[in-house]
This record gives structure tokens, C-alpha cells and sequence, in this order.
């Protein structure tokens, strides 16, 4: 079976499964709370995309983590991973094939909530908007997508190592317990999962930190293909 093959194969169970739904709609719903937060006469299209689309990257972060550790839990909680165990096919595509559709679910629910936010915009009749701007920040945010999807690999591999996801859920919330804990933005630059928030607010990143986002997302790569290697000798 080739890697299309399985990627086809991982779109079906997700688009099937009302876990998918839920989470599109809502990450897609989240950006309404900009109306709340912003009126027209105090901010301009720069001002509005830098701290609207910075404020969400949390909740990306976060939603994206679910994601992965979902795609790999679901198998265990439905009874389905021996069956994807026994296959003849490389625990690697495998592992590659779940990666690639957890990229694809992550692409679809940013470029959905940058829409949201560019009509809530829009909307708010704001100032200083052009298209340079606008696609600027579209593209800063899919590096931020991209960034995020690279760190929620540890969900998956604590998915995989406890059988399903509700320990990798846990872990979740543990991480929006120290991001409300550091506070403070010196902090952020070390911490997986508010580095890529940074890259909207200073428009790059640090050495160090591009190493720690490398350093996370292979331990959580090669210890998810690691584990399934191990789960299937067993």
C-alpha cells in the first residue's frame, strides 16, 4: 500500500468522525471574539491582524496538539490498532501518512479562522488595508500553523505511549497551566508552544529557539514511529 493510499485512508476515518467538525467549527467560531475586543475607530488592519491573529496562536497551539494526539489515540480507543499493526505496510508510513493528514486537518482549520478574522476585518470597516498587508500576514500565520503542527508531534507520541488520547488531552491543559504561569514574553522564547505565537509579535525567531522547536518536533516524530515499531513486536 502506497503512502497515498494510507493518507486517503486517514482523510475517511477523520472526515467521518464528528471530532472533525467540531473542531473546525470551533477554532473557525474563536475569531468572533475579536468583535468584542476591537472597534474600528481605535485600530487599523496592521494593528488588528498583529495582536488578533498573535492572541489566537494559543488557542492553534493547542487545537493542533489535539489534532495529533486524536489522529493516534483514536486507533487504541476504537480497538482499531492491531488491525493497523498487523498490516503489511511500514510502521513509518504509517506514522507518515497520519503526519501528513494531521497537516492537512491543521492547514484547513488556520486558513478557516485567518478567513474569519479577515471578514470580522472586513467588516469593522478598518483602515490601512491592502493586499501586500493582508497576504503578508496570511503567510506569517501558515509558518505559525506550520511551527505549531511541528510541536503537537509530542501529543501524538504521549497518544501512542498511553494508549489513547485522554492522556495526551491532560497534558493539554497542563500546557495552558504554564503558559498562564510564565507570563511573561522573556519565557516564551524557550517554551515549545508559545515560540511560534512569536513569530507574528517579533517576526522572527531566535537560533535558540528554532533548536528547541527542532528538538520537540523529532522527539515526538521519532518517538511515535519508535513506539509503534515496539507495539507491534509485543
Amino acid at each position: 500500500m502506497n503512502i497515498l493510499s494510507l493518507v486517503y485512508c486517514e482523510i475517511r476515518k477523520v472526515y467521518k468522525s464528528s471530532v472533525f467538525w467540531v473542531v473546525i467549527v470551533a477554532l473557525t467560531i474563536l475569531p468572533v471574539v475579536a468583535l468584542f475586543k476591537f472597534s474600528a475607530a481605535d485600530v487599523n488592519w496592521n494593528m488588528y491582524f498583529a495582536d488578533t491573529l498573535e492572541f489566537f496562536t494559543t488557542f492553534l497551539v493547542l487545537g493542533f496538539s489535539f489534532t495529533a494526539c486524536w489522529s493516534f489515540g483514536q486507533e487504541y480507543m476504537d480497538k482499531t490498532i492491531n488491525d493497523l499493526l498487523v498490516k503489511p505496510v511500514s510502521k513509518l508510513r504509517i506514522a507518515i501518512a497520519k503526519f501528513i493528514l494531521i497537516f492537512l486537518w491543521n492547514i484547513l482549520m488556520a486558513i478557516l479562522m485567518f478567513i474569519v478574522v479577515f471578514l470580522i476585518g472586513a467588516y469593522m470597516g478598518l483602515a490601512g488595508g491592502t493586499a501586500a498587508l493582508i497576504l503578508h500576514y496570511f503567510f506569517v500565520f501558515m509558518a505559525v500553523s506550520l511551527l505549531s503542527t511541528i510541536v503537537s508531534t509530542v501529543t501524538s507520541f504521549l497518544a501512542v505511549i498511553t494508549r489513547g488520547y485522554l492522556a495526551p488531552t491532560g497534558f493539554i491543559f497542563l500546557i495552558i497551566v504554564i503558559i498562564s504561569i510564565i507570563g511573561d514574553e522573556g519565557f516564551y522564547a524557550y517554551f515549545p508552544w508559545t515560540i511560534p505565537g512569536l513569530l507574528i509579535s517579533n517576526g522572527t525567531l531566535s537560533p535558540i529557539s528554532i533548536l528547541i522547536l527542532a528538538i520537540t518536533g523529532i522527539i515526538g516524530f521519532v518517538g511515535t514511529v519508535a513506539w509503534l515499531r515496539f507495539a507491534e513486536q509485543q
